[in-house]
Protein backbone atom coordinates (compact mmCIF):
# COMPACT_ATOMS: atom_id res chain seq x y z
CA UNK A 1 0.00 0.00 0.00
CA UNK A 2 2.87 2.34 0.81
CA UNK A 3 4.41 1.70 -2.62
CA UNK A 4 1.08 2.51 -4.28
CA UNK A 5 0.89 5.85 -2.47
CA UNK A 6 4.47 6.64 -3.43
CA UNK A 7 3.69 5.90 -7.09
CA UNK A 8 0.54 8.03 -6.96
CA UNK A 9 2.39 10.88 -5.30
CA UNK A 10 5.14 10.69 -7.90
CA UNK A 11 2.55 10.80 -10.68
CA UNK A 12 0.89 13.85 -9.13
CA UNK A 13 4.23 15.62 -8.76
CA UNK A 14 5.17 14.78 -12.35
CA UNK A 15 1.79 16.04 -13.59
CA UNK A 16 2.16 19.32 -11.69
CA UNK A 17 5.74 19.85 -12.87
CA UNK A 18 4.83 19.19 -16.52
CA UNK A 19 1.83 21.50 -16.30
CA UNK A 20 3.90 24.32 -14.83
CA UNK A 21 6.66 23.90 -17.41
CA UNK A 22 4.21 23.93 -20.33
CA UNK A 23 2.51 27.00 -18.86
CA UNK A 24 5.80 28.87 -18.49
CA UNK A 25 7.45 27.94 -21.77
CA UNK A 26 4.49 27.49 -24.14
CA UNK A 27 1.23 28.91 -22.83
CA UNK A 28 2.49 32.16 -21.33
CA UNK A 29 4.62 33.37 -24.28
CA UNK A 30 2.13 32.26 -26.96
CA UNK A 31 -1.40 32.64 -25.58
CA UNK A 32 -1.07 35.62 -23.25
CA UNK A 33 -1.00 39.21 -24.48
CA UNK A 34 2.57 40.30 -25.18
CA UNK A 35 4.00 43.07 -23.02
CA UNK A 36 6.14 44.28 -25.93
CA UNK A 37 4.21 46.10 -28.67
CA UNK A 38 5.27 45.36 -32.23
CA UNK A 39 7.43 47.96 -33.94
CA UNK A 40 5.98 49.52 -37.10
CA UNK A 41 9.10 48.61 -39.10
CA UNK A 42 10.74 45.13 -39.00
CA UNK A 43 14.16 44.83 -37.36
CA UNK A 44 16.99 46.11 -39.52
CA UNK A 45 18.39 42.68 -40.34
CA UNK A 46 20.83 42.28 -43.25
CA UNK A 47 18.20 40.52 -45.41
CA UNK A 48 15.80 43.44 -44.99
CA UNK A 49 18.22 46.34 -45.25
CA UNK A 50 17.33 47.17 -48.89
CA UNK A 51 13.62 47.28 -48.05
CA UNK A 52 13.61 49.30 -44.82
CA UNK A 53 13.55 52.76 -46.49
CA UNK A 54 10.48 51.81 -48.54
CA UNK A 55 8.68 50.42 -45.50
CA UNK A 56 9.55 53.48 -43.42
CA UNK A 57 8.30 55.73 -46.21
CA UNK A 58 4.91 53.97 -46.15
CA UNK A 59 4.73 54.20 -42.36
CA UNK A 60 5.50 57.93 -42.50
CA UNK A 61 2.92 58.40 -45.24
CA UNK A 62 0.28 56.58 -43.18
CA UNK A 63 0.92 58.66 -40.08
CA UNK A 64 0.34 61.82 -42.12
CA UNK A 65 -3.13 60.65 -43.21
CA UNK A 66 -6.46 61.50 -41.49
CA UNK A 67 -6.67 58.16 -39.69
CA UNK A 68 -9.70 57.61 -37.46
CA UNK A 69 -9.55 55.69 -34.17
CA UNK A 70 -12.64 53.48 -33.90
CA UNK A 71 -14.00 51.01 -31.34
CA UNK A 72 -16.55 48.21 -31.19
CA UNK A 73 -17.65 45.58 -28.67
CA UNK A 74 -16.91 41.96 -29.50
CA UNK A 75 -19.49 39.19 -29.31
CA UNK A 76 -18.05 38.22 -25.91
CA UNK A 77 -17.88 41.72 -24.44
CA UNK A 78 -14.36 42.96 -25.22
CA UNK A 79 -13.71 46.48 -26.46
CA UNK A 80 -11.80 46.09 -29.72
CA UNK A 81 -9.90 48.93 -31.39
CA UNK A 82 -9.04 49.68 -35.00
CA UNK A 83 -7.68 52.43 -37.19
CA UNK A 84 -9.76 53.44 -40.19
CA UNK A 85 -8.45 55.28 -43.23
CA UNK A 86 -11.24 56.33 -45.61
CA UNK A 87 -10.56 56.91 -49.31
CA UNK A 88 -12.21 59.40 -51.64
CA UNK A 89 -14.66 57.83 -54.12
CA UNK A 90 -14.09 54.54 -52.36
CA UNK A 91 -14.63 51.30 -54.25
CA UNK A 92 -15.13 49.51 -50.95
CA UNK A 93 -13.25 48.58 -47.78
CA UNK A 94 -10.38 46.21 -47.05
CA UNK A 95 -10.33 44.72 -43.54
CA UNK A 96 -6.70 43.82 -42.72
CA UNK A 97 -6.12 41.33 -39.91
CA UNK A 98 -2.56 41.24 -38.56
CA UNK A 99 -0.57 38.33 -37.24
CA UNK A 100 0.64 36.86 -33.96
CA UNK A 101 2.02 39.48 -31.54
CA UNK A 102 2.12 41.96 -34.41
CA UNK A 103 0.12 45.02 -35.49
CA UNK A 104 -1.72 46.36 -38.49
CA UNK A 105 1.04 48.77 -39.40
CA UNK A 106 3.78 46.14 -38.98
CA UNK A 107 2.07 43.67 -41.32
CA UNK A 108 0.32 46.02 -43.76
CA UNK A 109 2.47 49.15 -44.10
CA UNK A 110 2.97 48.59 -47.84
CA UNK A 111 -0.52 47.25 -48.44
CA UNK A 112 -2.33 50.16 -46.78
CA UNK A 113 -0.80 52.68 -49.16
CA UNK A 114 -1.43 50.43 -52.15
CA UNK A 115 -5.10 49.91 -51.25
CA UNK A 116 -5.71 53.56 -50.38
CA UNK A 117 -4.11 54.87 -53.56
CA UNK A 118 -6.36 52.49 -55.48
CA UNK A 119 -9.44 54.02 -53.80
CA UNK A 120 -10.15 51.46 -51.11
CA UNK A 121 -10.96 52.34 -47.52
CA UNK A 122 -8.70 50.46 -45.11
CA UNK A 123 -9.59 49.16 -41.66
CA UNK A 124 -6.69 48.00 -39.47
CA UNK A 125 -8.08 46.23 -36.40
CA UNK A 126 -5.90 45.39 -33.43
CA UNK A 127 -6.76 41.77 -32.84
CA UNK A 128 -7.96 40.80 -29.35
CA UNK A 129 -5.11 40.80 -26.81
CA UNK A 130 -3.11 43.11 -29.07
CA UNK A 131 -2.53 46.85 -29.12
CA UNK A 132 -5.43 48.97 -27.88
CA UNK A 133 -7.89 46.06 -28.00
CA UNK A 134 -8.92 44.36 -24.80
CA UNK A 135 -8.35 40.71 -24.09
CA UNK A 136 -5.89 38.68 -22.08
CA UNK A 137 -5.66 35.67 -24.40
CA UNK A 138 -5.27 35.32 -28.15
CA UNK A 139 -6.82 32.23 -29.75
CA UNK A 140 -5.10 31.86 -33.15
CA UNK A 141 -8.25 32.63 -35.11
CA UNK A 142 -10.71 30.54 -33.09
CA UNK A 143 -12.47 33.53 -31.52
CA UNK A 144 -10.91 36.14 -33.80
CA UNK A 145 -12.96 34.84 -36.75
CA UNK A 146 -16.06 36.27 -35.07
CA UNK A 147 -14.24 39.57 -34.44
CA UNK A 148 -13.46 39.71 -38.16
CA UNK A 149 -17.12 39.19 -39.01
CA UNK A 150 -18.14 41.88 -36.52
CA UNK A 151 -15.65 44.38 -37.98
CA UNK A 152 -17.37 43.88 -41.33
CA UNK A 153 -20.71 44.56 -39.67
CA UNK A 154 -19.18 47.67 -38.09
CA UNK A 155 -18.01 48.92 -41.50
CA UNK A 156 -21.44 48.25 -42.97
CA UNK A 157 -23.05 50.34 -40.23
CA UNK A 158 -20.73 53.19 -41.21
CA UNK A 159 -20.85 52.90 -44.99
CA UNK A 160 -23.87 50.79 -45.80
CA UNK A 161 -23.72 47.33 -47.30
CA UNK A 162 -23.74 48.32 -50.97
CA UNK A 163 -19.96 48.70 -51.19
CA UNK A 164 -17.87 45.52 -51.35
CA UNK A 165 -15.62 44.39 -48.50
CA UNK A 166 -12.40 42.43 -48.91
CA UNK A 167 -10.70 40.46 -46.14
CA UNK A 168 -6.91 40.41 -46.04
CA UNK A 169 -4.94 38.52 -43.40
CA UNK A 170 -1.28 37.80 -42.71
CA UNK A 171 -0.06 34.79 -40.67
CA UNK A 172 -2.44 34.38 -37.69
CA UNK A 173 -4.53 37.10 -39.33
CA UNK A 174 -4.66 34.92 -42.42
CA UNK A 175 -5.98 32.02 -40.36
CA UNK A 176 -8.49 34.48 -38.88
CA UNK A 177 -9.94 35.60 -42.22
CA UNK A 178 -9.93 32.08 -43.68
CA UNK A 179 -11.67 30.70 -40.59
CA UNK A 180 -14.15 33.59 -40.84
CA UNK A 181 -15.15 32.31 -44.27
CA UNK A 182 -16.68 29.33 -42.52
CA UNK A 183 -19.24 31.40 -40.62
CA UNK A 184 -22.10 33.65 -41.71
CA UNK A 185 -20.42 36.75 -43.18
CA UNK A 186 -22.32 39.75 -44.58
CA UNK A 187 -23.21 39.31 -48.24
CA UNK A 188 -21.00 42.19 -49.40
CA UNK A 189 -17.80 40.35 -48.43
CA UNK A 190 -16.55 39.49 -51.91
CA UNK A 191 -13.21 37.75 -51.54
CA UNK A 192 -10.25 36.95 -49.30
CA UNK A 193 -6.50 37.51 -49.62
CA UNK A 194 -4.87 34.88 -47.40
CA UNK A 195 -1.15 35.45 -46.82
CA UNK A 196 0.96 32.71 -45.14
CA UNK A 197 -1.63 31.27 -42.79
CA UNK A 198 -1.54 27.98 -40.89
CA UNK A 199 -4.15 25.25 -41.01
CA UNK A 200 -4.89 25.02 -37.28
CA UNK A 201 -3.45 26.28 -33.99
CA UNK A 202 -2.64 22.70 -33.04
CA UNK A 203 -0.70 21.89 -36.20
CA UNK A 204 1.23 25.15 -36.11
CA UNK A 205 2.31 24.71 -32.50
CA UNK A 206 3.31 21.11 -33.22
CA UNK A 207 5.41 22.32 -36.14
CA UNK A 208 7.21 24.89 -33.99
CA UNK A 209 7.78 22.39 -31.20
CA UNK A 210 9.19 19.66 -33.42
CA UNK A 211 11.02 21.69 -36.07
CA UNK A 212 12.28 24.74 -34.20
CA UNK A 213 12.53 23.57 -30.60
CA UNK A 214 13.23 19.88 -31.32
CA UNK A 215 10.74 18.76 -28.69
CA UNK A 216 8.18 15.94 -28.90
CA UNK A 217 4.55 16.81 -29.53
CA UNK A 218 3.49 14.21 -26.99
CA UNK A 219 2.93 14.76 -24.14
CA UNK A 220 3.50 18.52 -24.42
CA UNK A 221 0.41 19.13 -26.58
CA UNK A 222 -1.70 17.18 -24.12
CA UNK A 223 -0.83 19.70 -21.41
CA UNK A 224 -1.06 22.64 -23.82
CA UNK A 225 -4.56 21.64 -24.86
CA UNK A 226 -5.61 21.26 -21.23
CA UNK A 227 -4.28 24.72 -20.33
CA UNK A 228 -5.93 26.50 -23.26
CA UNK A 229 -9.25 24.85 -22.41
CA UNK A 230 -9.14 25.55 -18.68
CA UNK A 231 -7.51 28.99 -18.67
CA UNK A 232 -8.29 30.60 -22.04
CA UNK A 233 -11.53 28.75 -22.81
CA UNK A 234 -10.76 27.41 -26.29
CA UNK A 235 -9.41 24.24 -27.83
CA UNK A 236 -6.38 24.07 -30.10
CA UNK A 237 -8.31 21.64 -32.30
CA UNK A 238 -11.65 23.40 -31.92
CA UNK A 239 -11.65 24.77 -35.47
CA UNK A 240 -9.32 25.00 -38.45
CA UNK A 241 -9.02 26.64 -41.84
CA UNK A 242 -9.61 23.21 -43.36
CA UNK A 243 -12.96 23.07 -41.53
CA UNK A 244 -13.82 26.46 -43.01
CA UNK A 245 -12.87 25.34 -46.52
CA UNK A 246 -15.57 22.68 -46.40
CA UNK A 247 -18.28 25.38 -46.43
CA UNK A 248 -16.55 28.49 -47.79
CA UNK A 249 -18.02 30.02 -50.97
CA UNK A 250 -15.76 33.08 -51.27
CA UNK A 251 -12.91 33.33 -53.80
CA UNK A 252 -9.54 33.14 -52.03
CA UNK A 253 -6.08 34.19 -53.17
CA UNK A 254 -3.59 32.13 -51.16
CA UNK A 255 -0.11 33.67 -50.86
CA UNK A 256 2.95 32.17 -49.20
CA UNK A 257 6.71 32.48 -49.08
CA UNK A 258 8.51 29.53 -50.58
CA UNK A 259 11.19 29.68 -47.86
CA UNK A 260 8.79 29.99 -44.93
CA UNK A 261 9.99 27.69 -42.16
CA UNK A 262 7.78 29.19 -39.43
CA UNK A 263 4.43 28.47 -41.09
CA UNK A 264 5.28 25.86 -43.71
CA UNK A 265 4.32 26.70 -47.29
CA UNK A 266 2.60 23.33 -47.40
CA UNK A 267 -0.12 24.66 -45.08
CA UNK A 268 -1.28 27.17 -47.71
CA UNK A 269 -1.14 24.40 -50.30
CA UNK A 270 -3.38 22.28 -48.07
CA UNK A 271 -5.83 25.17 -47.70
CA UNK A 272 -5.74 25.75 -51.46
CA UNK A 273 -6.45 22.08 -52.21
CA UNK A 274 -9.27 21.98 -49.65
CA UNK A 275 -10.94 25.18 -50.94
CA UNK A 276 -14.06 24.37 -52.95
CA UNK A 277 -14.65 27.95 -54.13
CA UNK A 278 -12.74 29.95 -56.75
CA UNK A 279 -9.09 30.01 -55.74
CA UNK A 280 -5.63 31.11 -56.77
CA UNK A 281 -2.18 30.38 -55.36
CA UNK A 282 0.82 32.74 -55.48
CA UNK A 283 4.14 31.53 -54.07
CA UNK A 284 7.10 33.90 -53.67
CA UNK A 285 9.98 31.40 -53.87
CA UNK A 286 12.62 33.37 -51.99
CA UNK A 287 10.38 34.80 -49.24
CA UNK A 288 10.41 33.70 -45.62
CA UNK A 289 7.48 34.15 -43.23
CA UNK A 290 5.15 37.14 -43.75
CA UNK A 291 7.52 39.04 -46.06
CA UNK A 292 6.21 38.09 -49.51
CA UNK A 293 4.96 41.65 -50.13
CA UNK A 294 8.31 43.09 -49.06
CA UNK A 295 10.38 40.69 -51.17
CA UNK A 296 8.27 40.80 -54.35
CA UNK A 297 6.22 44.00 -54.22
CA UNK A 298 5.64 44.07 -57.98
CA UNK A 299 4.50 40.47 -58.26
CA UNK A 300 2.40 40.71 -55.11
CA UNK A 301 0.51 43.80 -56.27
CA UNK A 302 0.06 42.36 -59.77
CA UNK A 303 -1.57 39.22 -58.40
CA UNK A 304 -3.68 41.07 -55.84
CA UNK A 305 -4.85 43.66 -58.40
CA UNK A 306 -5.90 40.99 -60.89
CA UNK A 307 -7.69 39.02 -58.18
CA UNK A 308 -9.60 42.04 -56.89
CA UNK A 309 -10.55 43.13 -60.39
CA UNK A 310 -11.90 39.66 -61.13
CA UNK A 311 -13.93 39.18 -57.97
CA UNK A 312 -14.64 42.52 -56.27
CA UNK A 313 -14.71 45.42 -58.72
Amino acid sequence: MTILWIVLAACVVLFVVCTVLVYIFLFRPNILRSKNPAADVPPDEPDFAPYIPGIQSCVDWYKAQPVQQVRMTSYDGLTLAAEYLPAGNAKGTVVCMHGFHSSGMRDFSLAVRYYHENNWNVLLPSQRAHGASEGRYLTFGIRERYDCRDWVRFINRQNGDALPVLLNGVSMGCATVVMASGIDLPANVKCIIADCGFTSPYEEIVHVLTSDMHLPAFPIMLFAGMLTRIIAGFGLREYSTLDAMKVNTLPILFIHGGCDDFVPTEMSRQNYEACRAAKELFIVPEARHAVSYIIDKTGYEKNVSAFIKKYAE
